[in-house]
């Protein structure tokens, strides 16, 4: 998909929502270890973060608030 001003907008709000606000609340109580995950995945080994991505998943609030936000993406276009 090609990263246009229409996309970029709509993922800051996508970013900025409260949803995602949420998930980003649920993923540091859930480990501190999310930035350097992240950082691990940027270098090419992303175990880490899977592994507190599939933790988050597995939880009834994490399941809901991804679902959420992957609706939110479907509809401004971006799947």
């Amino acid at each position: 998909m090609e990263l246009t001003e229409k996309n970029r907008d709509a993922i800051t709000r996508l970013a900025k929502s409260s949803d995602a606000q949420k998930l980003m609340e649920l993923l540091q109580k859930q480990s501190g270890q999310v930035k350097q995950a992240a950082q691990q995945a940027a270098a090419g080994d992303p175990a880490q973060l899977m592994a507190i991505m599939d933790q988050l998943m597995h939880s009834k609030e994490g399941a809901e608030l991804v679902d959420r936000i992957d609706s939110q993406a479907k509809q401004a276009g971006l799947k």
